[in-house]
């Protein structure tokens, strides 16, 4: 380089030319752009076949010093033949050696000793009216999440539809009336019995000095009380990268936290506040997703094998017991949740609906019939009805009269009592078969998702009042599901309340107010424990005959 001489005798370099400074300027410039845009894109695409592709993944892979557990390692499934307990009574005990491993009870805390299956029916009629007017919408303006944002970038409050993908984050939404959901990306890691799901960021990232701890239940009944027996869980990010726990066994498919406590174990709440979920939750992943549950209940597990084993490829892990710290890509904590038995498509991924899910469970089960025809009275084929016959509360008192009329009618009848609808797959080939289900309202009509197309739901509704409630929870997802539905409301004569209290008692002229002035369990008591059936048959072969007429094939 040229250098020049100034009056005092110094030397200096001679100045470079406005353009050759300009042009390492932009050159420079395009460098770096081209640097972060490559990240970027990498970063984005990798998220997004997550996300919108059903990608295989390999299997976990443990660490050589880690000590293996029986079904905790990610591997497929080897299920036995599931044995499906009372559609209406408790569980019964599981066989020794069904099980892949020692499990805990599910947490019950104050509902132990309690008849919970008619509790549940109870408190999902109590909290209908309220749900109904709250069960809108979370998207648009209501759907403001927290996003934690790593390189740099401070916690915001963004809509979901709206937030980018890069780097690591937790995105957390607590608008939706019925659950808190949370997802995560990154160095995802959870410590054995900790209830704690930890974001480790990359070392080159700026610590965040906002909040970064985030608490839900997993369970998607966030009105209920018996949120208080759910376990909480920490989903949270390390302060200090180096001090995050280290991996004994590093999953390469995502996770979903979600919890099996609360009212499951009663046969309705099985399906709306787990299984209808879960299934909208991860069937994008096809299988290729690790389940990791709290509240872990053993008999949800076994009772319901043919729908798990085809949800996620691996045996789920205990959160509450094992020891081990597994690590994820991706996470979700929480199920997502619409409505009772149902699915909103216009908000679920890929806009999966409840037709979608009544495939699924044909495929699970092989379910062969797929609409209900119509009755061809020439080839003289009887329509097949199916009773459903409960033990104890909201019982027949008259079930012989019942049968009789019913088969009078010309229908080929079913009775299905405890003992016939143990076998969850038997018992699901046998609703498949039939053009009518009838049952007083309880969880046994729970057993209309495997219906065909077409096929008629009558439900009988028990005396007094509880008509917004019981339709609330049955006759709105009926449509949805392509069912036809037909209700029986139970006259003050028809009920055994008749015989234990006066005419003008609060109990017929106002049944709300036993709620209001004594409480959730005597309502409970008196209007789904205390009370029995007695069919005004002329009354109601009416119904059953106009239901006839329109299956009949002309």
């Amino acid at each position: 380089m040229k250098s020049t001489t100034d009056s005092s005798g110094h030397v200096r370099p001679r100045r470079l030319s406005c353009a050759a400074l300009w042009g390492c300027l932009l050159m420079t410039v395009v460098l770096v752009c081209l640097i972060r845009s490559t990240s970027n894109s990498v970063s984005t695409l990798s998220l997004r076949l997550f996300i919108e592709t059903n990608v295989p993944f390999p299997a976990a892979v443990e660490e050589p010093n880690a000590e293996r557990q029986v079904g905790t390692t990610s591997r497929p499934f080897s299920f036995e033949e599931a044995e499906a307990s009372d559609v209406s009574m408790e569980d019964e005990s599981i066989e020794s050696g069904k099980q892949t491993g020692v499990l805990p009870q599910p947490l019950k805390g104050k509902q132990e000793g309690s008849d919970s299956n008619a509790a549940a029916d109870a408190a999902a009629i109590l909290h209908s009216s309220r749900m109904e007017q709250k069960n809108e919408s979370a998207t648009g303006n209501r759907s403001v999440v927290l996003q934690l944002r790593y390189e740099g970038k401070q916690l915001k409050n963004e809509p979901i539809t709206e937030s980018t993908i890069d780097g690591s984050r937790v995105v957390c939404d607590f608008t939706s009336d019925r659950s808190d959901t949370c997802w995560m990306d990154g160095d995802i890691r959870v410590p054995g019995r900790s209830s704690t799901i930890m974001l480790a960021p990359p070392p080159t990232d700026r610590i965040p000095t906002e909040n970064t701890t985030w608490k839900i239940k997993p369970y998607t009944r966030k009105w209920e009380s018996t949120m208080e027996f759910i376990k909480e869980l920490t989903v949270t990010t390390a302060t200090d990268p180096q001090q995050a726990p280290r991996c004994t066994v590093n999953h390469s498919v995502p996770a979903v936290f979600f919890s099996t406590g609360g009212f499951v174990g009663n046969y309705f709440h099985d399906f709306t506040d787990v299984i209808v979920p879960l299934f909208m939750t991860v069937r994008r992943f096809d299988g290729e997703i690790q389940f990791v549950v709290t509240d872990l209940n053993n008999r949800f597990f076994d009772k319901y094998q043919p729908i798990l084993r085809r949800l996620s490829h691996y045996p789920a892990i205990d959160m509450d017991t094992d020891d081990r710290v597994h690590c994820f890509p991706h996470a979700q904590v929480g199920l997502m949740s619409h409505k009772e038995l149902g699915i909103d498509a216009s908000r679920s991924p890929n806009r999966i609906s409840m037709n979608d899910f009544r495939e699924f469970l044909r495929t699970c089960f092989s379910l062969e019939r797929r609409s209900s025809t119509g009755i061809d009275q020439q080839a003289r084929i009887k329509p097949r009805l199916l009773l459903i016959l409960r033990k104890g509360s909201r019982s027949f008192v008259n079930e012989r009269e019942v049968i009789g009329m019913v088969e009078g009618l010309g229908f080929e009848l079913i009775a299905a009592g405890p003992e016939e609808t143990k076998n969850l797959s038997s018992f699901a080939q046998t609703v498949n078969s039939v053009d009518v289900l009838i049952g007083v309202h309880g969880a046994g009509l729970t057993n209309m998702v495997f219906l065909p197309t077409n096929a008629t739901l009558i439900q009988i509704i028990p005396c007094c009042n509880l008509k917004v409630g019981c339709r609330y929870i049955f006759a709105d997802p009926a449509p949805d599901m392509g069912i036809r539905y037909v209700e029986y409301v139970i006259a003050e004569e028809e009920s055994s309340l008749i015989e234990q209290y006066p005419r003008d008692h609060a109990v017929f002229s106002d049944p709300l107010s036993i709620l209001k002035q004594q409480g959730f369990y005597p309502f409970w008591d008196i209007f789904l424990n205390q009370q029995k059936v007695k069919i005004d048959v002329r009354r109601f072969r009416s119904v059953l005959s106009q239901v006839l007429q329109s299956h009949v094939k002309y």
